[in-house]
């Protein structure tokens, strides 16, 4: 029989979680999956429990939350010997991971990849000995987002953390950056500098279009200073996937890279508040394995 570990953080997708809860006890025990549910109570618990599943050698993992808590199970997850097959029921805010590698974000739909889904390989990337699935990104654009309240996500959802944005857009703010790769160090100025894994950002799948989620590459975009016009203008490029085609925007495909400001900036590492500058990066090529509906 096979087994199964399903980590729950009960904080997302709130009441709801109790009756996904049910429906996901009743399809394992149809598939004949022995499995046991992990509640998340605080930070870190997520990571704890997915690194109880790869030492038990656990076959599926399950989580059941949003982009943060598969960030922490991927962090648990990340270069042991055994790493179960990840199965994500999106009940976050974004869910940009799932978005990126094809999972339903209707949860009812979710669960069914137990039964019908098939399992795609994806790649890992790694900022300062933390991991992450999909984007970092610097500057007071991304800083913004910590500013975001439990209430305006409840009310707004992901445009809660687009408004927090513009408001520090129009302050245009704009930071020195030094990005050094294998290949080349280009010095620039910039509003916002981001590191993508995958091609979702803020919600919207195919923003970044360059990063496939099992390319091998990280890809780097520095979006230097905009006007308020040049800003509109950019967003409409940006929802048609030709950000790096765009003259404000400094583009690279890498292995790993290096980034360098002068004023410490805190990054946003998978919608979280991560480390502080410099910046050390590098990808892990399809590193876990995850269940999907793409085909």
């Amino acid at each position: 029989m096979n087994k199964a570990i399903v980590i729950l953080n009960p904080s997302s997708g709130s009441k709801e979680s109790v009756k996904y809860k049910e429906m996901i006890e009743q399809i394992l025990m149809t598939n004949n999956y022995q499995f046991k549910i992990r509640r998340t109570e605080k930070e870190n618990d997520a990571r704890r429990f997915a690194e109880e599943a790869s030492g038990e050698g656990i076959d599926l993992l399950v989580v059941m939350g949003g982009d943060g808590t598969i960030n922490e199970v991927i962090n648990g997850l990340v270069n042991k010997a055994h790493r179960p097959l990840l199965q994500v029921i999106p009940l976050g805010t974004v869910n940009n991971f799932a978005r990126a590698v094809g999972v339903p974000l209707q949860v009812e739909d979710a669960l069914q990849l137990i039964e019908n889904g098939t399992t795609m390989q994806v790649d890992i990337g790694e900022v300062n000995q933390q991991y992450f699935s999909n984007l970092v990104n610097i500057g007071a654009i991304a800083e913004a987002t910590y500013q975001v309240t439990p209430e305006q996500k409840s009310k707004l959802g992901s445009l809660a953390y687009f408004f927090e944005g513009l408001k520090k857009f129009r302050e245009k703010d704009v930071f020195p950056v030094t990005i050094e790769t294998a290949e080349i160090t280009v010095e620039t100025e910039a509003m916002l500098v981001l590191i993508a894994v995958t091609d979702t950002f803020a919600s919207w799948k195919n923003i970044l279009k360059e990063a496939e989620v099992d390319d091998g590459f990280l890809h780097i975009f520095a979006i230097k200073q905009l006007t308020n016009f040049e800003g509109v203008a950019m967003l409409t490029r940006m929802m048609n996937g030709s950000l790096k085609d765009q003259e404000q925007v400094e583009y690279f495909k890498v292995k790993k890279a290096s980034i360098y400001t002068e004023e410490t900036k805190v990054a946003n590492v998978d919608g979280d508040e991560g480390a502080a500058t410099p910046l050390h990066l590098s990808i892990l090529p399809g590193h876990l394995h995850v269940l999907t509906s793409e085909r």
